[in-house]
């Protein structure tokens, strides 16, 4: 049976309603915290979170750093950038934070559950939604003032090894994204794929041909996209779900390793992965090969990529890893 995984996360920290955050500009070699996500607000400026309530923010592509200081040792799992210009952080317990001023200032939002939220995303400028452990699917409609809890889909169906001792509900979430503001999908445990086309208001479950665990899944347009797991599993559809195929990842001899997250701008595309594990594609993600990082940080997990339509972005891992992408090139700042 494949083994379950879950992140290794810090306690939680409890803090007011509002908090206001102070920002200073910081040397690379000072960021050693593990980096869990990155996104690109609508005025360029990109944002990374990770462990010991690490916020970072870049406006040239991650020459400079800036740290948002909340004073909090929460572990912050994923950051997502809405339409509008709103943040919004994840985390244990439940945890959602809002900022509506650049980060300035962050709220922390009642999302009325205790599970540990994996990912958040926006559909648009005020429908967004976040998942995580045990099935939980929740979602606003207005910006995150109020949530609402999302059921799974009632035809979500486990491998039968799996089901003898697993039910659907406790399914793990870990990734999602959405290609307009009405189609996303969520990628998780035991090959678990949904897809709404509502908005994130009703999710029906995907076939796909693998019963390992999912980490990333992401969309070039409503038909073009990606998931990617365990054991250096890709699957690819090209007709927005209704059939997921298997793609053939390069091989390295050694271990065989996770894939965490994809994505597809252009022709542009990267796969980050456990131990160093980068995959490029030049040609819109129909083949792939593996990128050689140089020995003193191929050792490193990346854990999330964002790119935009010229293909600049960043990567980012643990100990602070941070690489910043430009076409089919990448460099790490401060190095």
């Amino acid at each position: 049976m494949t083994q379950r995984i879950a992140w290794s996360i810090a306690a939680l920290c409890l803090w007011g309603l509002t908090d206001v955050a102070t920002a200073e500009s910081i040397p690379h070699k000072s960021i050693r915290q593990s980096l869990f996500t990155t996104c690109s607000s609508p005025d360029g400026k990109r944002w990374i979170v990770g462990e010991l309530g690490r916020i970072l923010s870049t406006t040239d592509n991650g020459q400079t750093m800036f740290r948002v200081d909340l004073d909090s040792r929460e572990a912050f799992l994923y950051i997502a950038c809405s339409p509008s210009g709103d943040l919004m952080i994840s985390g244990q317990h439940g945890l959602l934070m809002r900022s509506r001023d650049a980060g300035a200032t962050w709220q922390k939002l009642n999302t009325g559950t205790d599970q540990t939220l994996l990912a958040v995303t926006y559909a648009d400028a005020n429908i967004a939604i976040a998942i995580g452990d045990f099935g939980t699917i929740i979602r606003t409609t207005d910006g995150g003032e109020t949530w609402s809890k999302i059921p799974l889909p009632t035809d979500m169906a486990l491998p039968e090894d799996i089901a003898e001792i697993i039910e659907p509900g406790d399914v793990l979430l870990y990734g999602l994204d959405f290609a307009s503001p009405t189609q996303g999908w969520i990628a998780g445990e035991f090959g678990a794929i949904l897809a709404t086309q509502d908005a994130g208001l009703t999710w029906v479950a995907q076939n796909t041909p693998i019963d390992t665990t999912l980490f990333g899944v992401a969309f070039a347009d409503t038909l073009r996209g990606w998931a990617v797991g365990i054991d250096e599993v890709m699957l690819q559809t090209t007709d927005g779900g209704l059939t997921w195929n298997t793609q053939r990842v390069p091989e390295k001899k050694g271990f065989v390793l996770g894939l965490y997250n994809v994505d597809v701008e252009g022709n542009m595309g990267w796969v980050v992965g456990d131990n160093g594990l980068l995959l490029r594609s030049t040609n819109a993600g129909v083949s792939w090969e593996r990128v050689e990082l140089p020995i003193e940080f191929a050792a490193n997990w990346l854990r999330d990529v964002e790119i935009d339509a010229t293909g600049q972005g960043l990567i980012v891992g643990d100990n602070g890893m941070i690489l910043s992408t430009k076409g089919d090139q990448y460099v790490r700042p401060g190095q």
